[in-house]
């Protein structure tokens, strides 16, 4: 496993970065939300990541579970299966809109349902060429 300690450091100061600039400048409410919002997201995810690495690092129990291969199965199973409703959610926002003469929202979901299959076998081949 790689060492990914310093892009997860680089993540708290980027958060930093974005509170000092939500502080100190005078933006627009909406781009101070928009900054909070990436605050929030980076700051959260550099904190998860660098606790998952070090519990892998010191809980062996911990360690376990998560590299068991059962509990591995069912995460990907679970993805596939959010996923999938995920997708038929999203087609029913898309006729909603389409019904409700939101014609703008409803072609960039449609485009995006269309482009994520796509995407999905991209991923495949390229997991299936390095295993």
């Amino acid at each position: 496993m790689k060492n990914k300690k310093p892009l997860y450091y680089i993540g708290y100061m980027v958060s930093l970065i974005l509170v000092i600039i939500m502080i100190f400048t005078d933006l627009p409410f909406e781009i101070d939300l928009a900054l909070g919002i990436a605050f929030s997201a980076i700051f959260a995810t550099s904190y998860v990541q660098l606790l998952h690495l070090k519990m892998l690092q010191k809980d062996k129990e911990y360690k376990a579970n998560v590299l068991d291969e059962r509990n591995i199965l069912i995460k990907e199973k679970a993805g596939n299966i959010a996923n999938m409703i995920m997708l038929a959610l999203l087609w029913i926002v898309t006729v909603l809109f389409i019904a409700l003469d939101y014609i703008i929202p409803a072609i960039v979901i449609g485009v995006l349902l269309f482009i994520q299959p796509i995407i999905l076998i991209f991923i495949t081949n390229s997991l299936e060429k390095k295993m």
